[in-house]
């Protein structure tokens, strides 16, 4: 398989899948392969493409190896990296293998990161046969998802990187012999000039939900994230705002997710309180947030929590339990709230800014600086750069 200029589209062959490389091949620097096995797109695979774009523009030269014909793979083949076809099933496994070995060999890549768990024994694996009797580049393995399995071929990688510090503290309890460094490197994201105007004004017009009053709140995610224990807390906020609106936002298609969530919901008769707004195109997202009053999650095992970056930035505060890879974000900021206990304690923590708008928008404010200053795609694209140069050292 060759690069080629004309970014056509994918056939159904891995093997002659085309990609569009005028940009890497402008810039000199360092050859770092993004591994992703993967046959759909979602956060994970937008979080390695926004990584990739800033790695490049460190000057380094990022391709992917990806599943074949793949949303992941026409994607980045899309946005002009080079894109290398993975392995298969079946009877191509140990085909798909040795192809892996030879591009290792035939490409020599600095750097090789592993961003899903399920994919490191067969990096390592396919890694072995390209270079049976030396080490060649180095192997970094990025943990977004908690875990307590044990990760036997974690002894062949070089460092460790995981999103926040509950990913990393999962990983210690059942890995207590990891020898690589572990860096804590949590996501970024791409940030405007600040909340759109109105967004501190209770007469703001509304955006996504030209219907809604105050208060309205949401929730975004998939709805395996313990959103029955959200609807649980409506009729504890109803008792200082009966009219209250709360928005689950996301694709719910999924009838064994949601039917167990409208069953609860008729239970406690609280139906016409819930907006169910289905999948949202990510362009329409900064208007979701602008609506909303406060963000919320009752999710309680987040890995970092990229939609609550996205909410501070767009100048909406954010109440979630102080559990998980979201309490890096919130921790000693006065961005959002951490509450500690059950639904009385979450309907306690929301009731209360609802209650108290200055203190609301101040935090709204305070979450945008602090989006700002810490969590930025250009932060995040600075820390692993600068962790791939400490492996050279």
């Amino acid at each position: 398989m060759k690069f080629n200029r004309n970014c056509d589209a994918l056939t159904d062959d891995i093997d002659s899948i085309r990609t569009c490389n005028d940009r890497a091949v402008a810039v000199q620097g360092m050859k770092i392969l993004l591994v992703n096995n993967d046959k759909g797109w979602g956060g994970g695979q937008q979080h390695l493409l926004i990584l990739a774009e800033e790695l490049q523009r460190l000057g380094c030269l990022p391709h992917f190896l990806c599943r074949g014909n793949s949303p992941s793979a026409k994607n980045y083949v899309s946005r002009g990296f080079p894109v290398w076809p993975l392995w298969g099933a079946g009877n191509s496994f140990f085909r798909s293998i040795r192809k892996t070995a030879e591009l290792f060999r035939r490409e020599y890549f600095d750097v090789v990161v592993v961003a899903r768990e399920h994919d490191l024994s067969r990096t390592v694996v396919a890694r072995k046969l390209a270079f049976p009797f030396r080490k060649a580049g180095k192997l970094v393995m990025s943990f977004h998802t908690a875990t307590s399995k044990k990760q036997f071929f974690l002894g062949s990688v070089d460092a460790v990187t995981c999103v926040s510090s509950y990913i990393r503290d999962k990983l210690r309890a059942s890995n207590k012999n990891i020898a690589a460094p572990i860096a804590v490197i949590g996501n970024g994201i791409h940030v405007d000039d600040g909340p759109a105007a109105g967004k501190f004004s209770l007469q703001r017009a509304r955006r996504f939900f030209p219907s809604a009053g105050f208060p309205l709140i949401g929730m975004v995610g998939a709805f395996f994230k313990n959103q029955i224990e959200l609807i649980e807390t409506i009729p504890l906020l109803q008792q200082n705002f009966p009219g209250i609106m709360v928005a689950l936002i996301g694709d719910d298609s999924d009838s064994g997710l949601t039917s167990p969530l409208l069953d609860r919901a008729r239970q406690l008769g609280v139906t016409d309180n819930l907006i169910f707004t289905g999948a949202v195109p990510h362009d329409r997202m900064p208007d979701v947030y602008h609506d909303l009053d406060l963000s919320v999650s009752t999710f309680r095992n987040e890995g970092f929590g990229l939609v609550h970056l996205e909410s501070l930035a767009a100048g909406t505060p954010v109440v979630v339990y102080d559990e998980g890879g979201q309490v890096d974000i919130f921790k000693s900021s006065d961005a959002g709230i951490l509450v500690s206990g059950g639904p009385e304690g979450f309907a306690v923590a929301v009731t209360d800014l609802l209650q108290d708008h200055e203190r609301r928008f101040a935090m709204g404010r305070a979450g945008f600086r602090l989006v700002k200053s810490k969590w930025t795609v250009k932060e995040m694209g600075r820390e692993y750069y600068e962790l791939f140069q400490r492996l050279f050292v």
